[in-house]
């Protein structure tokens, strides 16, 4: 049942944060809510105005070495994207960046179960590594096949390095200042955004494609390196047999399971088969039904569970990780952009990633400008409505877009929509608000769940809609040249500029129409966004932190001593 929430239980801790495997504190005290909100003795856990000196920032340039590292990595492939799929034959080319979202979504409640059973460093450890050797593997790729491979494995260390993000700021930072920090973290995301497009477009248009992945690996480790000094952080005394049998690992294994059959059918629908084929609806029908008992499971007989029953048991944080969800498709279905300019516009891969620029650097602005706002007032609700209403005129004008329509539009329809994004940053506080500081590491991971899988389904949308308006707009004798598994959108798009007239505007405008119906489609999602602020409620938001998680500061007294001597 879900509650309304008030916050009454701003304060209180989680009632089995043994089970969570926390690490203990010696204060007790008695407090209302529990996984199944009856009343039981947990311990106080809470410290107001936490230290921030040198430790603390270092901290913060451990996390924003390894935000660099994914933005650069994901924002880049989307530019290099036609460059790619020319050059290995454009088979099943959605599932190079579905295989990423896909696996980097369905890690990540078990990097928060990790996290709260091994400690937060070890984590993010085995993350970067992980995006290193997926990063290796792609760059060496020379079938569609093999670059899937890495891409999954990128995406799994990238879901990693997020989730642990979050959840370290979550730790350090109380949520009422959180916001601020957040959109400071996030301009690293944007940096890395907004150079990613011109590495990879110059790379792909001057050199090979391969310098993209392989790039990545001199980051991984200065991010590596820069996490393993400065990442001191509280963590768990248990033996690693302990820990290891703490691991909910049934739980992860359903919910991976079917978020892998959920998007399986998405890559296929409208593809390679008919939405209505058993095919599809197959794998569509049990991944649902297999989330459903994923959350039946947790909630009901898992002894230590990635997603413990509080999380979702508040009508709060329950419209937060709604409204987490359709942020997430929408944002990731505009990141197609730099493909309309290539493709309507007839831009290099370079310059598409100049016309991309304005909605990459407008969004941390405005993610930090919220967190101003929310610090100063302590309320999230009217922020988080201004981000969609913004989000939903920006959207509108990219309808009324044409082959001819000037730069300077572009670039105004972009800023508003970045505006709108960034604003949109404030979904967390709805689902945070309300929950005990204890529940912090489920809590966030299932909140970056949740992003990053509404991000796969953006992905998998705007594919499907570009394919299916393609096929329909464009010349018969065209699509013949084509395989049925060929990824339209994106195979025809280095041909372009060689194609003689008339057939040349025949193709440009049907990639206008197909656009079109991406547009109404988000447009659509935002209208939701828009209805779901209507039942959500401003809670006070809390000025404390778990001190159980917080910097270890006797790990750094100890290193100093031993550097003295």
């Amino acid at each position: 049942m879900i509650n309304e929430g008030n916050g009454s239980n701003v304060g209180s801790t989680d009632p089995s944060e043994e089970k969570l495997g926390i690490p203990q504190s010696n204060d007790q005290t008695t407090v209302s809510v529990t996984a199944n909100l009856a009343p039981i003795k947990a311990e106080n856990i809470e410290v107001t105005n936490p230290r921030r000196d040198i430790h603390f920032w270092l901290v913060f340039v451990a996390l924003s070495s390894c935000s660099l590292l994914s933005a650069i990595d994901l924002a880049g492939v989307g530019t290099a994207a036609p460059t790619i799929v020319h050059s290995l034959s454009g088979n099943d080319f959605t599932w190079v960046s579905s295989a990423y979202a896909l696996s980097s979504a369905a890690c990540v409640p078990l990097s928060g179960n990790l996290a709260q059973i091994f400690g937060r460093r070890p984590i993010i450890q085995l993350g970067i590594i992980i995006f290193a050797a997926g990063s290796a593997i792609s760059a060496s790729a020379h079938t569609m096949v093999i670059l899937i491979v890495g891409r999954a494995l990128q995406g799994v260390g990238g879901g990693i390095i997020q989730a642990l993000n979050a959840i370290i700021i979550a730790d350090l930072v109380p949520l009422r200042e959180r916001g601020l920090f957040t959109g400071i973290t996030g301009l690293t995301w944007t940096f890395g955004s907004a150079v990613a497009p011109f590495i990879a477009g110059g790379l792909a248009e001057k050199a090979s494609w391969r310098w993209l992945f392989y790039l990545n690996l001199p980051l991984c480790g200065i991010s590596l390196f820069v996490v393993t000094i400065f990442l001191r952080l509280k963590k768990p005394t248990e033996s690693f047999r302990e820990k290891f049998f703490k691991i909910d690992w049934l739980g992860n294994a359903l919910i991976m399971s079917s978020a892998c059959s959920c998007m399986l059918a998405l890559t296929w629908g409208g593809v390679r088969f008919q939405w209505s084929s058993f095919r599809i609806l197959v794998p569509l029908i049990l991944g649902f039904c297999g989330l459903g008992f994923s959350l039946l499971y947790e909630f009901r007989w898992a002894i230590q569970p990635t997603i413990p029953l509080a999380v979702l048991s508040n009508r709060n944080s329950f419209i937060g990780y709604v409204v987490t969800f359709i942020s997430g498709v929408v944002t990731i279905t505009i990141g197609c952009k730099p493909t309309w300019f290539q493709a309507v516009q007839g831009a290099s891969p370079v310059v598409s990633g100049l016309h991309f620029l304005p909605w990459a650097i407008s969004i941390s602005p405005f993610a930090i400008v919220q967190g101003l706002i929310v610090a100063k007032t302590g309320r999230y609700r009217l922020v988080n409505l201004s981000g969609w209403v913004i989000m939903l005129l920006g959207v509108g004008l990219l309808i009324s877009l044409k082959t001819n329509t000037s730069i300077g539009l572009l670039v105004l329809y972009q800023l508003i929509m970045g505006a709108g994004g960034g604003l949109l940053y404030s979904a967390s506080f709805a689902v945070l608000a309300p929950l005990s500081v204890s529940l912090n590491a489920p809590a966030v991971a299932l909140l970056v769940f949740l992003r990053l899988f509404s991000q796969a389904w953006g992905v998998a949308l705007g594919g499907t809609i570009l394919q299916n308006a393609l096929q329909e707009d464009l010349p018969r004798s065209l699509l013949t040249q084509y395989s049925d598994g060929a990824q339209i959108a994106y195979s025809i798009v280095p041909t372009i500029p060689g194609m003689a007239q008339p057939l040349k505007s025949e193709v440009q405008t049907a990639f206008v129409r197909g656009f079109r119906v991406l547009w109404i489609a988000i447009e659509i999602f935002c209208a939701v966004g828009i209805l779901s602020i209507f039942v959500m409620k401003d809670i006070p938001l809390r000025k404390t932190v778990d001190k159980r998680w917080g910097l270890n500061r006797e790990e750094k007294k100890v290193s100093d001593s031993t550097n003295e001597r």
